[in-house]
C-alpha cells in the first residue's frame, strides 16, 4: 500500500516539518508494525497523549521506526510519536480486516470524546468517524473470505439448483440479522420505556436517560458499528415525553442524574485494561460507582482522562458517546478472548 496522501499534513497539524522527516521511511515503519486489540488501544493511548496502561510500549513502538531508520531517536520525539501513532490507526483501518479496523475507528473516535478531548492531529479521528458511517451504511456487505462468502462457495460448486439459489442464501444470511436488530430496536423506541428500570424515559432525569438509552441502544446491537440511525434513535428516545430538552448537559449531570442502584448494578466491573481514558464516560461511571459521594469521583476521573467533569455536551452526543463506548468495550473484550 503506498504511502497515505495526508503524511506530511499530519505532521504540520502536530507542529513538525514534514520536510525535515524522511516520510517513506516511517510510512514503512507503520505498515510492518503489527498489531492486535491490546496494541490497538495503546496506540490510541499515544495518541491521545493519555497513561499507558503498558508503560514498555513506547520503547517498542519507537523500536519499529528506529530499525527502519537509525537515526530515528529513542527518547525526547513524543509529539512525532503522536502522529505516528494516529498514522498506525489509520493504516489499520484502511488495510486490515474489517473487526481489528472497527476497533480501532471506535477508539479513536470514543477517544475524541465528541470533541471534547482536542487532538494533536484532528483529521486523524475524522477519518475514523467517516469510516464508521460507511460500515454501518455498508453492514450488510460480505467481508471477504468472511463466513458469507464460504457458503457462497460452497454453494456455487454443488452445482445446480444450489447455485442459481447461491447469492439469494448469502444476502438472506447478510440481510437477515440486520433486519432482525433494527426491528428490535424500532420497538424500544416505540415502548418509550427504559429495558433496564421498567420506566418510561420521560419521567426520568435527563443525565439517566443519556446513559440508558446509550446502554440499552448498544445492548440491542448486533452487528458493530450499528446502523447509521443510532444518534437519531437516542436523540428521539431523549426527547420522549419531554417538551423540552436543554441544549447541553455536563458530565457531572449526567452521571450524578443516573441511579446509583442502576450503575452499581451495570458498572461495578473496571473498564477494560487499555480503555481508561479511551471510553470517558463508562470510566466516570465506574469510578463514581467506587466513590463515596456525588463529588468525590471527579478528580480521579479528571486525573485518568484529562477531561473536567464540568465538561458539557448535547445530550444526544453524550448518549452518542456512551452506546459508541460500550461497543468499543464489546469489541476489544471479544477479540481478546478470541485470541
Amino acid at each position: 500500500m503506498s504511502m497515505n496522501s495526508y503524511f506530511g499534513d499530519w505532521y504540520r497539524s502536530a507542529g513538525i516539518p514534514p520536510e525535515e522527516i524522511p516520510l517513506s521511511k516511517r510510512w514503512e515503519a507503520v505498515e510492518s508494525f503489527d498489531v492486535d486489540a491490546t496494541e490497538i488501544s495503546l496506540l490510541a493511548q499515544v495518541f491521545y497523549h493519555l497513561s499507558l496502561s503498558d508503560p514498555s510500549f513506547a520503547e517498542r513502538f519507537r523500536k519499529a521506526f528506529n530499525e527502519a531508520d537509525p537515526t530515528f531517536p529513542m527518547s525526547g520525539n513524543d509529539r512525532e510519536l503522536i502522529v505516528l501513532a494516529g498514522a498506525g490507526l489509520v493504516d489499520v483501518i484502511q488495510r486490515r480486516s474489517r473487526d481489528i479496523a472497527d476497533l480501532a475507528a471506535l477508539c479513536l473516535v470514543c477517544g475524541a470524546a465528541q470533541n471534547v478531548r482536542t487532538a494533536a492531529v484532528p483529521q486523524i479521528p475524522e477519518i475514523a468517524a467517516s469510516y464508521l458511517g460507511q460500515r454501518s451504511v455498508q453492514r450488510a456487505k460480505p467481508e471477504e473470505d468472511g463466513k458469507e462468502e464460504a457458503l457462497l462457495k460452497a454453494l456455487a460448486e454443488a452445482g445446480e439448483p444450489l447455485s442459481e439459489l447461491a447469492p439469494e442464501f448469502q444476502k438472506l444470511q447478510l440481510e437477515f440479522p440486520i433486519v432482525s436488530e433494527e426491528s428490535n430496536m424500532l420497538w424500544w423506541l416505540v415502548s418509550e420505556t427504559s429495558r433496564d428500570v421498567k420506566q418510561r424515559w420521560g419521567e426520568m432525569p435527563l443525565g439517566m436517560v443519556c446513559m440508558l438509552t446509550g446502554k440499552e441502544l448498544a445492548d440491542l446491537t448486533r452487528i458493530i458499528p450499528g446502523p447509521i440511525a443510532a444518534r437519531a434513535f437516542l436523540d428521539r428516545a431523549i426527547r420522549s415525553g419531554r417538551n423540552k430538552v436543554a441544549a447541553l448537559i455536563s458530565i457531572t449531570d449526567v452521571v450524578n442524574d443516573t441511579a446509583k442502584t442502576w450503575r452499581d448494578s451495570h458498572f461495578a466491573k473496571a473498564v477494560p485494561t487499555g480503555l481508561e481514558g479511551i471510553l470517558p464516560l463508562t470510566h466516570a461511571v465506574i469510578v463514581s460507582v467506587q466513590a463515596s459521594d456525588d463529588s468525590a469521583w471527579r478528580p480521579i476521573f479528571k486525573a485518568a482522562t484529562g477531561i473536567a467533569a464540568t465538561a458539557k455536551g448535547n445530550p444526544d452526543a453524550i448518549a452518542y458517546q456512551f452506546y459508541l463506548e460500550q461497543l468499543a468495550a464489546r469489541s476489544f473484550t471479544e477479540m481478546k478472548e478470541s485470541r
